[in-house]
């Protein structure tokens, strides 16, 4: 983050405190229950925003080398990362295109080729037909046209994205406009994994998301754990295109007041966190970077997963201490996640029409605003 733009929300945040009131919108606003609980809106969503847009899949040190990879199977089409002899990134559908199985599992090093666990049709690095076994019973097929089906694919900031459509393109910088200079300033290029988990809960893709973009329940929800550290209500937001930036705010940036500007750094009294549209959130800490992918279960519009990483610096990334970070993040999200099952429930009763977004959750507005604009609603 350019250091002018820190000062900014340094200086807006030491005047909230002041004031006793964060930022506000000129007014609140509403949502539709029915956009968490509508099976067409869930169909929608899956074949528009997790096909047509450009999706973090995976991190930049899966795939340092060639012949190294990585499989995600979280969204609705599975997808193979490899580095190919060149040390080019490339992206496939991970389907045989004899019979559709699923090519590969997992992640690996010094791969050659990837053989179909079915009928053993492999392909190389860079997804050409290499190998039929018994090819006489395939005496005319055109082996040129058989290759894994490709995607584009680009890494940036450690991520790596992958527009999950043939023919679709992908422009990182220009997607995330100026969050992607955000991302850039941070150094997480190189920062390894530390540590991931999977969490499924009963409860909309959105939802799941939805707890991230306000400050609003922290000092109830949150009083036993993470409350303290924070100040009341306060959080501030900037959108940038259909992406957007919620930076919460912490008690010890009252520091700052004795400190001359050109001294001033905001990370150190923050969290930064980033939705990089349309599921993928990254939370900037101090010393290490958390992502959130969040994905809707496969043909259902009450259930969800969520993968949840913790990278590091290389030569902090075996550090027990990520063990540590990585349970009290997760406690926190869980009670999260427990009011969010309870809220998809009553959602679901009817028993009310709309839901209301405080001038103090701006974040939460433009977050459906932008999947309304990408369905086109």
């Amino acid at each position: 983050m350019q250091h002018e733009t820190q000062v900014r929300l340094i200086r807006e945040a030491l005047e909230s405190i002041d004031r006793g009131a964060p930022p506000m919108t000129e007014a609140f606003t509403r949502n539709d229950p029915t956009a968490y609980t509508s099976q067409e809106r869930a169909r929608r969503e899956r074949e528009i925003l997790f096909r047509e847009y450009p999706l973090v899949v995976g991190f930049s040190c899966r795939v340092k080398k060639p012949g190294d990879y990585f499989t995600d199977s979280l969204g609705p089409t599975p997808i193979l990362v490899t580095r190919n002899n060149d040390g080019q990134l490339r992206a496939f559908a991970n389907i045989c295109r004899h019979r559709g199985s699923r090519l590969v599992e997992g992640c690996g090093t010094g791969a050659v080729r990837f053989s179909c666990p079915y009928h053993a049709w492999s392909y190389d690095t860079d997804g050409k037909l290499r190998a039929i076994p018994d090819e006489a019973g395939f005496a005319t097929l055109d082996r040129e046209s058989h290759g894994l089906v490709s995607f584009p694919v680009e890494e940036k900031f450690g991520l790596v994205w992958v527009t999950p459509r043939e023919g679709g393109h992908i422009n990182v910088e220009k997607y995330l406009g100026g969050l992607a200079e955000d991302l850039a300033s941070y150094g997480i290029d190189d920062f390894e994994l530390a540590d991931q988990r999977l969490v499924r809960r009963n409860l909309n893709w959105k939802l799941m998301s939805d707890t991230f973009w306000e400050a609003y329940h922290i000092k109830v929800l949150h009083k036993n754990n993470i409350a303290p550290i924070f100040a009341k209500n306060l959080a501030l937001y900037d959108g940038f295109n259909l992406s957007h930036r919620l930076v919460g705010i912490r008690t010890s940036i009252e520091k700052l007041r004795d400190l001359p500007e050109s001294k001033w750094s905001l990370i150190q009294h923050a969290t930064i966190l980033m939705n990089l549209f349309p599921n993928t959130i990254c939370v900037m800490q101090s010393d290490h970077l958390e992502t959130y992918r969040v994905f809707p279960v496969a043909g259902s519009v009450n259930d969800s997963i969520v993968e949840i990483s913790v990278l590091a610096p290389p030569v902090d990334a075996d550090n027990p201490k990520w063990k540590k970070a990585m349970d009290l993040l997760v406690g926190v999200v869980e009670q999260d996640f427990a009011i969010g099952e309870q809220i998809q429930r009553n959602f679901e009763s009817g028993a009310v029409r709309e839901v209301v977004y405080g001038r103090y959750e701006p974040a939460l507005e433009h977050f459906h605003r932008s999947i309304r604009k990408a369905l086109g609603e």
